[in-house]
């Protein structure tokens, strides 16, 4: 006798192992009823500052503090600040991410001798200990405040919140009373909403510094004149013009002149930086520069007791056909450097420059040679220049507020590479052969945007971390990886990734992005994850990934790193299988516990048709014909 079971009850009897016995032995028996006991902090995953906050964030008392244990999530998640803990606790897409909050913790400053300094900043005379949010009360509008946001500070005893409360004029609420007010963080959206302000600033910082090149000519240094002893003898404010045909260096401008010289060569004898600027408001037009010493580094530094002083003492202090040190507003404009073993324009300590078409040109292997523009505590404005074959076509160290926009970087290691450089607006470059990534953000920052570039053959197109970042209108073909999401409380949208090994992936542990309104088109894979929380993204495109064996568009999610799912758009069989009962219940069981899909990407919304039709054109002609076939300044986008 065949005692098999019919196959319509196999599916059923798997579907119900799938949907029901599965998720209670993985979330159903409680293992220990006891709340978990909070963690050291260092030990979660932390959200709500940026690198730039750091030394604030590491005083333990500084900042009010959260630890959250989710039911369905590996990780503690800690926020800096109650508004930031309090605005993800309440979010839906919280518990879709991590499950339902087990327990949470809050410092607790009882015990500790709170007060307020005249900056808001809290001080303390010990360190604040845990205590269970729901155990605590809260003192609100007390003055305090941090890097974040109000600062709202906890207490576990009441008298103690009571005394602070009257010290500071604030006043003392429960957590349930917190728990149903509405908190706002600032996120990649009010980024979105600066752009505009941030070009016409940069617009306006550029028009001031091109001012410096209307001072009434003083002298006229012809091929036998001593330049040296023309820029030391000509008044304040004047400008000296040097005429076509070469010119010996090295020089420096220590007063604030403008150096013009169409068609003039200044050549430097291979030792040393060719143009040293020590002054403010120095402008430099229309030169040649050879002669480029080959130091990249100090040769002399001696390491010292912080990873910022080594930095300065190497990177900031080679060679380079312009060198500014402690030169505020420095104008260098239509400079030419057809080659340069170390760097092409260097700032120290020389912040509100601007760096407008510039040509660099660096040693065929950029192991040779160094940054195409340094800006190093320097907020520059760099437009409208190339870099070929350097290390890095623009490198930024604490430079927060830089604009790098409408500039060519090709064959370089990075195309563009920010350290420690907060609210930068990288917009309209264009890029291609980057060995390593066209546009890499490291180091956490905070608000940077990155808008409009166009990225081409290199391993990582762009490459975000830190936290409330805008990064929207890219178009990235042709590399391993398209773009990374590993900015925190980020808005990626209207991007165009095409052609990729992986379109886009995402390796941060905290969901906390929104990813939307994107193209995806002709990838190998289109999306990939690490492991972490189910990253919801929403109403992107997905070419081919919804079409149904019969043609058909499903009316369903997409998860691109499903193994079935993720290779619609690439295999008829993955297809069929998609369409099978079988896997249509394992969905539903993913769709319902978040403990089965970590490291998953799902698209509740997926659209049927493109969204950026004239960005996809310029990716196809930037696949077929390289930078070449598209505009030197691509058009800012409608926003």
């Amino acid at each position: 006798m065949d005692w098999r079971l019919p196959r319509r009850w196999q599916v059923g009897l798997m579907l119900f192992v799938l949907v029901v016995v599965i998720p209670a032995a993985l979330f159903g028996i409680p293992v220990d009823s006891a709340a978990p006991e909070p963690v050291p902090f260092e030990d979660t995953r932390a959200i709500g500052v940026a690198s730039a906050e750091e030394i604030v964030a590491d005083d333990t008392a500084a900042i009010p503090r959260v630890q959250v244990f989710y039911s369905q999530y590996q990780y503690v998640i800690g926020y800096y600040g109650l508004p930031t803990a309090l605005a993800a606790i309440t979010e839906p897409a919280t518990r879709q991410q991590y499950g339902h909050p087990l327990v949470t913790y809050v410092t607790d400053y009882s015990g500790t001798a709170p007060s307020v300094d005249d900056d808001g900043r809290i001080d303390t005379e010990r360190l604040p200990a845990w205590t269970p949010a729901s155990d605590a009360v809260f003192v609100v509008d007390s003055g305090a405040t941090t890097p974040v946001d109000e600062a709202i500070v906890p207490f576990s005893d009441h008298d103690d919140a009571t005394a602070f409360a009257d010290d500071t004029g604030g006043r003392v609420v429960s957590w349930t009373t917190l728990s149903q007010q509405s908190f706002e963080t600032d996120d990649g959206a009010v980024v979105r909403d600066r752009v505009s302000e941030q070009r016409a600033d940069a617009d306006a910082w550029v028009a001031n510094r091109t001012e410096l090149l209307d001072r009434e000519r003083s002298v006229i240094v012809g091929s036998d004149d001593d330049l040296q002893t023309a820029i030391d003898d000509a008044p304040n404010g004047t400008t000296v013009v040097v005429t076509p045909g070469q010119h010996p260096g090295s020089i420096e401008i220590d007063h604030p002149i403008t150096l013009r010289g169409p068609g003039a060569t200044i050549a430097g004898d291979g030792e040393g930086s060719v143009i040293s600027v020590t002054a403010d408001r120095v402008a430099i037009q229309g030169v040649t520069v050879t002669g480029v010493g080959n130091q990249t580094r100090n040769p002399d530094a001696v390491a010292g007791d912080t990873w910022d002083a080594n930095i300065e003492l190497g990177y900031g202090h080679g060679d380079a056909a312009i060198k500014a040190t402690g030169a505020n507003e420095t104008l260098i404009a239509d400079v030419t450097v057809p080659h340069t073993p170390a760097n092409g324009v260097l700032l120290r300590r020389s912040p509100g420059g601007v760096v407008t078409n510039l040509s660099v040109a660096g040693p065929e292997d950029w192991h040779d040679g160094f940054m195409g523009v340094i800006a190093m505590y320097s907020p520059t404005v760099i437009e409208d220049s190339a870099v070929t074959d350097g290390r890095d076509g623009v490198y930024l160290h604490r430079s927060d507020g830089t604009v790098i926009r409408n500039n060519t970087f090709q064959a370089n290691r990075y195309g563009v590479h920010l350290m420690y450089s907060s609210e930068t607006l990288v917009a309209n470059n264009r890029m291609a052969g980057q060995e390593y990534g066209g546009i890499t953000v490291m180091t956490d920052p905070t608000r940077t945007a990155i808008v409009g570039n166009l990225v081409r053959n290199t391993a990582t197109g762009i490459s975000t971390s830190g936290s409330n970042a805008y990064i929207a209108h890219n178009g990235v073909t042709d590399s391993r990886i398209g773009i990374t999401t590993t900015a925190i409380n980020s808005l990626y949208e209207h991007n165009v990734v095409r052609n990729n090994s992986q379109g886009m992936r995402t390796g941060s542990v905290v969901a906390t992005s929104k990813v939307t309104g994107n193209d995806f088109i002709a990838n190998d894979r289109h999306a990939g994850a690490s492991a972490g929380p189910l990253r919801v993204w929403r109403g992107n495109h997905w070419e081919d990934a919804l079409a149904t064996p019969s043609g058909r568009t499903a009316e369903r999610a997409y998860m691109p790193t499903d193994p079935v799912d993720g290779q619609r758009h690439r295999s008829m069989a993955r297809r069929t299988v998609a369409a099978s009962p079988v896997y249509q219940g394992l969905r539903e069981l993913t769709g319902a516990s978040p403990g089965l899909r970590s490291g998953s990407i799902l698209d509740p919304d997926p659209v049927e048709a493109s969204q950026n039709q004239g960005l996809i054109e310029t990716t196809e002609t930037l696949h077929t014909d390289g930078l070449a076939g598209v505009p030197a300044t691509p058009s800012p986008p409608d926003r």
